[in-house]
C-alpha cells in the first residue's frame, strides 16, 4: 500500500510513529510488532503473548468480553446479537452509562436480560427494573429459562419481587435480598425503589442496573437519587453536582474570578466522586419524554449522559390533502370506511375538545368503534391494538396524549385530520401571562412599521428574560399592578416588562392592524369577549401527530399515511409554509383513492411483518436491521445542528466529546465533532525538510497531533511546552483521537462528514486512518448543505475518501511549509526578526496592495460640474484646466450635450454568489471584512441556513431551483425564470436552503417554529443571509427592461461619453436585488454650469478586501478556502493596515515585498503561483502526480536555501 503520510502519535498500541499504510493494514507500528497481522484483534493477541500489550489492553479486553457475551447470547437464544444489540453490548462492556432510544422490536429488553445473566455468571450484582408486575414476572421466568440453557447452577440468587407475588413469598424475597451480599440478579418494578429502596441502599452497590421503561421510572423524581446510590455513588455526590450546575449557570450570565475558581474546585470534587462509581446504568425506552429537571441535570453530570429529552422527527409519511366538499366529518367517514381501522383521527386544537367528542359521536353513529383518547390508558391501547377499537380520536396538538403518547407500529396505519391543525390562544384584555404576550407580539411583528417594530422587539427581548414565570408570581404581579404597588428586584423587572407589553398591545391592536393580520399573515386574530383569540397553523402538532403512523422498526421506518381534510384555505397555506421551514422534503399531494390503495398495500405488508416479529415468528437477519453509526464533523455547532434536524437528540459525554444521538433515516446516528483539524505537520528540524521526509524516493509528511495553549491560544503539532509562551497548560487533541477511537468500537459504521472540499477531505483521510483499525466500516459522506434532504442523499451515496483531493491538499500544505519556511528564514537573516513571514501566495497579493498604495499617492485632476436640473459631469485630467477655471470665474462656462440616443436593453440578473463575489459584496453593502464575512457564512452554513460557502461555482441544483420556485410562487409567480449557471465541478453556488426571506426567517425563529440549536444569530448574520437570499432569488428571476440614454458631453474642447439608465420599464430581478441606479433624463443642447468643484484625486483607489479577493479569483491565485486567510495573514504580520475598509501597504510591507521580488522573483511571481495552483487542480482531478510536483518544489527550496539572504 502506498505511503502518503507518517503520524508521529498514532500507533494504536504504543502511541508512537506509524505510516498511514501500516495503520490501514495492521494498526500497530513495526516496533511493537515486526510482522504482519490480519487485523487489530489478531495483532493485540500476538502483542499480549509477547508481553508488549500497552494501550490496546482495554481494546482487547472488550473484544474478548464481547466474544464471550456473543457466545452467551447465542447459547441462550439460538442466534447471534443483532447489529444494535452488538453496539449496546460493547458500550456496557466498555463501562459506559447510556440511554437506549430505539424502535420497538429490536431487542432492548432481551439485550438487558442476557447481559445481566452474562455478568451474573461472572459473580456480578445485577438489577433489572421494569414498569409493571406482569413484565417483572415474565422477565424472571425468562431469566430462569435462559439460565438453565446457559448451565448456570446457582439459580437461587436470581430473584424477583413484585405485587403479583403472594405476601409470604414477598416477605421471604425481601429477607433474601437483604441477606445477599454477593452475586445477585434482582428483578423488580420501579415501585420497589419507592417502597423498599432503603433496603438496597444499605447493601453493596450493583455492577449493572438496567431500567426497562425509563418513562415509568422517571415518574418518581426520587428514583434518580436512588439510581445514583445503587451504582455506589455517595449522596454527597448529588449535592456537589447540583452546586456545580448552579455555579455554571451563574458563570454563563456573568463571569468573575471568584466564580471561576469555585467552579474549578467543585468540578474537581465532582470528578473525585464520579471515580467512586462501581456500576453501570442503562436506561431504555421507545421514546423518552421526561421534562428536564435539576435532578435530571445532576443525573447527567454524574453519569455523563442525558435522559429525558428525546423526540423524533423521523417519518416516512405519505402526506395527502382532500378539500372538504361541505362537511369535513362526512369526508372522514368515507375515508375510514374505504381504508379500514388502525386509524387516528385528529381534530384542530382551535375547535376544542368538544369538537373532538362531536366527531367521535358522528363516527359512532356511522357504525365505527371509536374512543376519544384523553390520557394514556393501557387497557384502551390494548383493545385498539387487538382491533376491538377501529379509530381513536384526539386533538392535533403537540401536548395531546394521542399525539405524543402512542407507539403502536403494528396497528396504526394512517391518520386523518378533520380540519387543518391549528391552535388558538386566548389573550385577555388584562393579560399578565408573559408567554401569551410574547406569542402575540412575535406573531404580529412582521406587519408593524419599522419604528413600532423596533419598540416591539425591545419588549420581546425583555419578556424572553422573564419566561417561564410561575403562576404564583403572575398572580402577584396582577394583584400588585391592580393596586398600584411597584414590586422590587426581579419581580419588579418582570412587572415592568409585562405592563410595557400590555400597553403596547392596547395601542397596536386597532381595527386597521387586525385587517392587516387577516390579509398578510398566516395567523388569524379575532376580537373576543375577554380580549383576543390568536389562531395559528400548528406545524409541530401536525409533524408529531402524523408521525404516529411512521415508526422505527427492525427493518427501517414504517410507511404511514396522513390525510388532511382541508376546512380553511388560509390555515392550510400557512401550515404548508411552516412545515417547509422545518421539513424541507415534505410535499403534500392531493388524495387519490387508487393511489392510496397502492400505498396501503405496502403499509399493511409492513404491519404484518411487525406482528410476526413481535410474535417471534419472523426470522430477522442482522444485515437488514436498523444499525448504529458514528458521524464525525469538524465543529460542535454543525454536530448539534445535524442531530436537531431529526428531532431532539439526547447527549452523552465520552472524554472531551459530546455525542448527540438521533435517528436519521433508518440509522441511529451518534454525531460528534473533531473540533477542526487533529493533525498538522511537525516543525522539528531534526526530521527531513521542515517535517517532510524522503522515504523510498517519495516525499512523505510527518504529522503530529495538534496542541492548543490555554495561556496564549497558540496551536502547534510538536511536543510540550508551548513554543510561543512556554506554558505547559495545554489541551492535547490526542484526547479527542482516543475518544473517537473508543467511540468507533461502539458503532456498526463510521461516517466522516467533514466539509466538502480538499481541506475537509484531508481531515477525513486522517480520521479514516486513525479509526480504521478499530472499525472496518468507515465511509465518507459529502453534503453541501446541512439539511435533512442533503443528509439522506449523502447516506444513499456514501463513498470512500477521494485520495486525489487528499494528495492535492498534501501538496498545498507541503508547498506552503517549504516555500514559506525557507523564505521566512531569509527574512529573519536579512532583517533580524523572527516575526516576519513569507509565502508564495501572499506575496503577489501583497504586491497588488503595494502597487495600489503607491498609485494612490499619485494624484490626478478632476473637475466636477453640476449642470441644470442636477445633471453631474466629471472631467478627468482635462486638457485645459486653467481655461476652464477662468471661464467658470467669468461665468461663461457651458456644457453641450450632443449625439443623444435612447435604447431599451434587457439586463440579466447577476449569478448567485461564489465565495469571492460574496466577500466583495459583504464589504460593499455590509462593511464586513473578509474574515468576518467568512466566519458569519460558516455559522449560517452550520446552522443549516445556506449551502457551503467555500465555492467558486455558480451552479444551481434542481433543489435550488425548487426553492426559488416555491418562494416566488408566494410573492411574484410571474418572475420565476429558472437558470442553472452550470460550471464544471461538483460544487454549487452559495444559496439559501429554505424558501424563507430574512423577515420570515426572523419571524419563524421568534415564534419558535425554527430552532437554531447551536448559535445565537446576530444582526450581522441576518444581514448577510438577506444579501445571499436576495441575490439568489434575483438570479432565478426575469431580466430587467431598462431605458438607457447614451450621449456625449463637450466642455471647452473636452469630450466624454456618457451612458445613463433613466427608466425601469420592467423591474424583473431588480425587485429583489437592485443593482441599477436611475438618473434623470437629459436633452440635447447647451447647459449652464451651476457649480464647479476642482480637486486632486488618487490615480488609483486603494483596494478593499473584496477587491483583493476578486483579483485572486480573476488571476487564479488562492482558493475559496484561503482567500480571507491570505488577507488576514498580511494584516497580522503588519505588512498591511486597514483604514475605512481600504488596504494600505505599510513601510514594513513595502520593504518586505521589494526584498522578496528582487531576491526571489522566480519563486514568488504571480505567474508561477498561478501555474502551481493549476498543477494542484490537475492533482485534484487525478491528471497529475503530486510527487512529481513535489520533486520540482524540492529543487526550488534547495535553490532558495543556497541563495544568500543579504543583497550584495
Amino acid at each position: 500500500m502506498e505511503v502518503r503520510a507518517i503520524y508521529s502519535f498514532a500507533c494504536s498500541n504504543c502511541g508512537g510513529e506509524i505510516t498511514d499504510a501500516r495503520l490501514m493494514e495492521v494498526g500497530v507500528c513495526e516496533r511493537c510488532l515486526a510482522g504482519e497481522a490480519e487485523n487489530l484483534l489478531e495483532a493485540s493477541r500476538v502483542l499480549r503473548s509477547l508481553g508488549k500489550l500497552r494501550k490496546l489492553r482495554e481494546y482487547l479486553r472488550i473484544q474478548l468480553e464481547y466474544e464471550s457475551f456473543r457466545k452467551t447470547f447465542e447459547k441462550a437464544l439460538g442466534f447471534e446479537p443483532w447489529a444494535l444489540q452488538e453496539v449496546w453490548a460493547k458500550r456496557i462492556l466498555s463501562g459506559d452509562n447510556f440511554a437506549i432510544v430505539a424502535p420497538t422490536g429490536v431487542g432492548k429488553t432481551v439485550l438487558g436480560l442476557i447481559m445481566a445473566l452474562h455478568l451474573y455468571k461472572r459473580g456480578k450484582r445485577c438489577y433489572l427494573i421494569t414498569p409493571s408486575s406482569i413484565l417483572a414476572q415474565q422477565l424472571y421466568e425468562k431469566a430462569l429459562s435462559y439460565a438453565k440453557r446457559l448451565g448456570i447452577r446457582s439459580l437461587e440468587n436470581i430473584m424477583a419481587y413484585h405485587a403479583g407475588l403472594p405476601k409470604a413469598e414477598r416477605e421471604k424475597t425481601l429477607s433474601r435480598i437483604a441477606d445477599e451480599a454477593g452475586r445477585l440478579l434482582l428483578i423488580t418494578t420501579d415501585r420497589f425503589l419507592v417502597d423498599h429502596g432503603d433496603l438496597l441502599m444499605e447493601a453493596d452497590p450493583f455492577d449493572y442496573v438496567f431500567v426497562d421503561d425509563v418513562d415509568s421510572f422517571l415518574k418518581s423524581p426520587k428514583n434518580i437519587d436512588k439510581a445514583i446510590s445503587l451504582l455506589g455513588l455517595r449522596p454527597e455526590a448529588a449535592d456537589l453536582a447540583l452546586k456545580l450546575i448552579e455555579v455554571r449557570i451563574k458563570l454563563a450570565k456573568a463571569s468573575s474570578k471568584d466564580l471561576a475558581e469555585e467552579y474549578e474546585r467543585l468540578a474537581e470534587s465532582v470528578e473525585r466522586e464520579k471515580r467512586r462509581r462501581k456500576g453501570i446504568l442503562v436506561v431504555a425506552g421507545a421514546t423518552i419524554r421526561g421534562r428536564k429537571t435539576r435532578r435530571m441535570m445532576v443525573f447527567e453530570e454524574l453519569l455523563d449522559f442525558e435522559v429525558g429529552r428525546f423526540q423524533e422527527f423521523v417519518r416516512n409519511v405519505e402526506d395527502l390533502y382532500l378539500r372538504a366538499e361541505g362537511d369535513p366529518v362526512r369526508e372522514a367517514v368515507k375515508l375510514i370506511k374505504r381504508h379500514g381501522g388502525g386509524c387516528l383521527v385528529f381534530t384542530p386544537h382551535a375547535l376544542g375538545r368538544s369538537y373532538a367528542e362531536q366527531v367521535a359521536k358522528r363516527l359512532e353513529e356511522e357504525g365505527l368503534k371509536v374512543y376519544v383518547y384523553r390520557k394514556m390508558e393501557t387497557d384502551i391501547l390494548q383493545r385498539f391494538s387487538e382491533g376491538e377499537i377501529d379509530v381513536m380520536v384526539g386533538l392535533a396538538a403537540s401536548r395531546s396524549p394521542l399525539t405524543r403518547g402512542i407507539d403502536l407500529p403494528a396497528r396504526i396505519r394512517y391518520a386523518i385530520f378533520v380540519g387543518v391543525p391549528r391552535r388558538e390562544i386566548e389573550i385577555e384584555k388584562e393579560e399578565y401571562n408573559p408567554t401569551k404576550l410574547l406569542i402575540l407580539l412575535a406573531n404580529i411583528l412582521p406587519i408593524l412599521d419599522e419604528k413600532t417594530k423596533r419598540r416591539s422587539e425591545a419588549i420581546i427581548a425583555r419578556l424572553r428574560k422573564i419566561i417561564p414565570l410561575g403562576r404564583d408570581l403572575i398572580e402577584k404581579i396582577r394583584k400588585a399592578s391592580s393596586e398600584g404597588i411597584k414590586l422590587e428586584g426581579f419581580e419588579g423587572y418582570a412587572q415592568d416588562a409585562i405592563l410595557a407589553a400590555r400597553r403596547f398591545v392596547e395601542e397596536a391592536l386597532e381595527r386597521k392592524l387586525l385587517e392587516q393580520v387577516e390579509a398578510r399573515l398566516d395567523v388569524t386574530l379575532k376580537p373576543s369577549e375577554k380580549g383576543f383569540t390568536l389562531i395559528m397553523p400548528d406545524a409541530i402538532g401536525y409533524i408529531q401527530a402524523s408521525g404516529r403512523t411512521s415508526r422505527l422498526y427492525p427493518y427501517g421506518i414504517t410507511r404511514g399515511m396522513s390525510i388532511v381534510v382541508v376546512d380553511d384555505e388560509k390555515a392550510f397555506k400557512g401550515l404548508l409554509s411552516r412545515l417547509k421551514a422545518q421539513l424541507e422534503e415534505l410535499d403534500f399531494e392531493p388524495y387519490d383513492p387508487k393511489n392510496a390503495e397502492l400505498i396501503f398495500r405496502q403499509i399493511d405488508e409492513e404491519r404484518r411483518l411487525i406482528r410476526e416479529i413481535q410474535a417471534g415468528r419472523a426470522e430477522l437477519r442482522v444485515k437488514n436491521l436498523v444499525r448504529a453509526a458514528l458521524m464525525l464533523v469538524e465543529s460542535p455547532t454543525k454536530a448539534k445542528t445535524i442531530a436537531y434536524l431529526f428531532g431532539r437528540p439526547f447527549r452523552r459525554r465520552v472524554g472531551p466529546l459530546t455525542v448527540y444521538e438521533a435517528a436519521i433515516g433508518g440509522v441511529i446516528v451518534g454525531v460528534t465533532a473533531t473540533q477542526g483539524h487533529l493533525t498538522d505537520l511537525i516543525t522539528g528540524e531534526e526530521r527531513g525538510i521542515y517535517g517532510v521526509e524522503r522515504l523510498n524516493g517519495r516525499f512523505v509528511p510527518i504529522y503530529g497531533v495538534i496542541k492548543r495553549c490555554y495561556n496564549c491560544g497558540e496551536q502547534w503539532a510538536d511536543g510540550v511546552p508551548c513554543p510561543s509562551c512556554g506554558s505547559e497548560d495545554v489541551f492535547d487533541k490526542i484526547e479527542i483521537v482516543e475518544a473517537i477511537r473508543r467511540l468507533a468500537q461502539q458503532y456498526n459504521e463510521v461516517y466522516i462528514a467533514t466539509d466538502p472540499d480538499a481541506e475537509g477531505e484531508k481531515i477525513a483521510y486522517d480520521l479514516e486512518h486513525l479509526i480504521r483499525p478499530f472499525n472496518q466500516n468507515v465511509y465518507r459522506l459529502e453534503f453541501h448543505e446541512v439539511t435533512r434532504r442533503a443528509l439522506r442523499e449523502a447516506l444513499r451515496k456514501k463513498r470512500s475518501v477521494d485520495v486525489h483531493l487528499v494528495e492535492a491538499q498534501l501538496l498545498r500544505r507541503i508547498e506552503d511549509r517549504w516555500i514559506g519556511f525557507e523564505l521566512s528564514r531569509k527574512l529573519w537573516e536579512r532583517f533580524g526578526s523572527r516575526w516576519l513571514s513569507a509565502g508564495r501566495v501572499q506575496t503577489p497579493v501583497l504586491g497588488w496592495i503595494v502597487r495600489a498604495t503607491n498609485d494612490y499617492r499619485k494624484k490626478r485632476n478632476l473637475i466636477r460640474l453640476k449642470l441644470d436640473e442636477g445633471f453631474i459631469v466629471e472631467l478627468l485630467e482635462p486638457k485645459n484646466l486653467d481655461e476652464i477655471l477662468k471661464a467658470w470665474e467669468e461665468k461663461k462656462l457651458k456644457a453641450v450635450v450632443k449625439d443623444l440616443r435612447e435604447e431599451e436593453r434587457m439586463v440579466n440578473p447577476p449569478p448567485p454568489y461564489t465565495t469571492d463575489s460574496m466577500l466583495r459584496d459583504a464589504f460593499m453593502y455590509l462593511r464586513l471584512t473578509a474574515a468576518d464575512a467568512m466566519k458569519i457564512a460558516q455559522d449560517l452554513f452550520e446552522a443549516g441556513l445556506i449551502t457551503y460557502h467555500r465555492t467558486d461555482a455558480t451552479t444551481v441544483s434542481q433543489v435550488g431551483i425548487g426553492i426559488a420556485k416555491e418562494y416566488l410562487s408566494q410573492v411574484s409567480p410571474e418572475q420565476f425564470t429558472p437558470r442553472t449557471y452550470r460550471v464544471e465541478g461538483a460544487h454549487e453556488c452559495i444559496r439559501p436552503v429554505k424558501p424563507l426571506d430574512v423577515e420570515k426567517l426572523r419571524y419563524y425563529i421568534r415564534i419558535g417554529l425554527l430552532t437554531i440549536p447551536a448559535r445565537r444569530l446576530t444582526e450581522a448574520h441576518f444581514r448577510l443571509y438577506d444579501l445571499i437570499f436576495r441575490r439568489f432569488i434575483a438570479s432565478q428571476s426575469k431580466p430587467a427592461r431598462i431605458l438607457t440614454q447614451r450621449f456625449r458631453v463637450e466642455v471647452m474642447g473636452n469630450e466624454i461619453e456618457v451612458s445613463r439608465d433613466v427608466e425601469v420599464r420592467e423591474k424583473g430581478f431588480l425587485e429583489f436585488f437592485p443593482t441599477i441606479r436611475i438618473a434623470g433624463r437629459v436633452k440635447e443642447g447647451g447647459y449652464e454650469v451651476q457649480n464647479l468643484e476642482s480637486r486632486k484625486i488618487p490615480s488609483a483607489w486603494l483596494l478593499t478586501e473584496g477587491d483583493a479577493v476578486a483579483l485572486m479569483k480573476e488571476r487564479g491565485i488562492g482558493r475559496p478556502s484561503t482567500y480571507s486567510k491570505i488577507i488576514e495573514t498580511l494584516l497580522e504580520r503588519g505588512y498591511v493596515i486597514e483604514r475605512a475598509g481600504r488596504l494600505i501597504a505599510t513601510k514594513k510591507g513595502i520593504t518586505i515585498y521589494q526584498y522578496l521580488t528582487e531576491r526571489f522573483r522566480n519563486y514568488v511571481s504571480e505567474e508561477l503561483t498561478r501555474k502551481l495552483e493549476e498543477a494542484m487542480d490537475r492533482v485534484e482531478s487525478g491528471r497529475a502526480d503530486y510527487q512529481e510536483i513535489l520533486r520540482r518544489l524540492y529543487d526550488e527550496v534547495m535553490e532558495i536555501r543556497k541563495a544568500p539572504a543579504a543583497i550584495r
